[in-house]
């Protein structure tokens, strides 16, 4: 009989998945993965699509991994990931802020002056796809004298040992606006050059040569594909958010901009973008108007199908894949939707259908899911189901577990203490109240916790209630009891005359009262 620690549930982040690039890793990945309702993967395959945006956790990670998967299947095709949040650390974007001219605030400012990092995005990219070019794997530009100036000119700049390492050495070495740069026969350039066969010349005039060589390339036969991921904010300081939000703006700016001269000149080259909801949100309002190009060139993924009942939900396939793909590699045989839930899961918990219990102490994530049934299984490997016991006893990890990551999505606009405010706030207080409610609990429990003091007297309570809603840790919910509004299946704006929810998987986490 097939033991829980038989099956591959795989991990609640996506690349984690594929950290060793081995065939069978890639195999197992893409048996298992489940394209999102409503979404069309082929646009994505020929270039009509290249954004993907989503709440933390639905999939966008996964999307993109698999649409590389898929890609590099076909002949002389390369794809790489560029990772913003783990690759490009504090002391990169620093060096992105520098390239762009722009100064750097102290850590104490309040206001970040900066101007474009188009520029700088630019030739970050440029030198990336040189790296393609120069591999012998894939040839998407023929090899001739256009290439020849192109590389020449994106690889012109003097670069250090120190900066010859990792992605840094992707971004310029600018100071007070220029960057200096080797001679090269191929270069095609004109300055004045010393006995070193060095000079210095202007960042942004070496960006539009390198932006003319670029529309001069040739087509060849191969493709490009460059993905960008994790792109989040960060809050330590006001100025790093600031900077951040800039960053991820001429980000989704430049990668729209170079699809549109790639398809106007037919180069088989594309760029994509995975984008969280509240980032997106958040540069929304930097100007360069982002939600043109959202809206024309990127897909939402949304897994709530409203209509369909529990046990039809598209996320739910999510569990029984991984299940049946297990039961196959054991030589077991495939079960049916019906079938798999019988035998896997008890008829009812809490009076509930499996199904219906599953998805009320998610958030609509494939994350949430596996999280859920990853708890169970590293504590109880031997069991054959997803029991009642094993399911009850692992509540309080899971909902500890959630409450960390659905608050990450708070981090873009709260600092770490006023989350523990938002955290005292709650705990020990009852699932369903007002907004008047809090008001008085407010008053409570700030005498004991300066943490959520702190939280008020910088952020209305209206504010804070609208951003919980947003992220899925309050709902709305009627007097009955028999209707309940979340912003994850699709109810997107707080109703404060009615009764606030506090999330079913949060509950045992903050001690939730009944």
């Amino acid at each position: 009989m097939l033991k829980l620690k038989d099956i591959h549930l795989g991990t609640t982040d996506a690349k984690n998945e594929l950290l060793n690039g081995s065939p069978e890793e890639m195999r197992r990945f893409e048996n298992s993965f489940v394209v999102p309702p409503a979404l069309n993967v082929d646009n994505y395959f020929n270039k009509n699509k290249y954004y993907v945006v989503g709440l933390k956790g639905t999939g966008k990670t996964a999307l993109l991994r698999y649409i590389s998967i898929k890609l590099d299947q076909e002949e002389n095709t390369l794809s790489a990931f560029v990772l913003f949040k783990s690759e490009v650390d504090e002391d990169l974007r620093k060096d992105f802020s520098k390239a762009a001219r722009i100064q750097v605030a102290e850590d104490n400012a309040s206001v970040f002056d900066g101007n474009d990092f188009e520029p700088v995005w630019r030739w970050f990219i440029y030198r990336k796809i040189v790296e393609f070019t120069q591999s012998l794997d894939a040839q998407a530009f023929q090899r001739n004298d256009f290439l020849s100036e192109f590389e020449a000119i994106v690889s012109s700049e003097c670069i250090s040992k120190k900066e010859n390492r990792g992605i840094s050495r992707l971004i310029p070495n600018i100071r007070k606006g220029n960057i200096e740069i080797s001679k090269s026969p191929k270069l095609g350039l004109e300055f004045d050059w010393d006995e070193n066969g060095r000079a210095k010349v202007n960042f942004n005039e070496l960006v539009r040569r390198a932006d003319q060589a670029f529309e001069r390339l040739e087509i060849g036969l191969g493709r490009l594909n460059i993905f960008f991921d994790e792109l989040e904010l960060n809050y330590q300081t006001k100025k790093q958010y600031q900077r951040d939000s800039y960053l991820v703006r001429d980000l989704i700016v430049s990668i729209e901009k170079l699809n549109s001269v790639s398809k106007r000149k037919g180069y088989n080259v594309c760029l994509y973008a995975a984008i969280r909801s509240e980032v997106l949100n958040s540069v929304d309002s930097l100007g360069k108007e982002i939600n043109k190009p959202i809206a024309d060139f990127g897909s939402a993924i949304l897994w709530n199908r409203p209509g369909l009942d529990a046990t039809q939900q598209p996320m739910l396939h999510v569990i029984s894949k991984r299940i049946n793909n297990a039961r196959e590699e054991h030589g077991i045989n495939f079960l049916s939707e019906n079938e798999l839930w019988q035998q896997y899961f008890p008829a009812s918990i809490h009076g509930k259908k499996p199904q219906v219990y599953v998805l009320h102490n998610s958030w609509y994530r494939p994350r949430d899911v596996v999280r859920l049934l990853i708890s169970v299984q590293d504590q109880y490997p031997d069991e054959e189901s997803f029991n009642l016991q094993v399911l009850e006893a692992i509540r309080k990890a899971y909902s500890t577990a959630s409450w960390v990551e659905i608050t990450e999505e708070l981090k873009a606009k709260y600092r770490a203490a006023d989350i523990d405010g938002i955290k005292y706030l709650f705990y020990g207080y009852r699932q369903i109240f007002t907004v008047g409610d809090l008001v008085d609990r407010i008053e409570k429990v700030e005498k004991d916790h300066v943490e959520t003091e702190s939280l008020f007297k910088n952020h209305d309570i209206k504010d804070v209630v609208k951003d919980l809603y947003r992220i899925g840790v309050l709902g709305n919910i009627n007097q009955k009891g028999d209707r309940i509004r979340f912003s994850f299946r699709g109810d997107d704006e707080i109703l404060f005359e009615h009764n606030l929810f506090i999330h079913n998987a949060l509950k045992a986490h903050l001690s939730i009262f009944e």
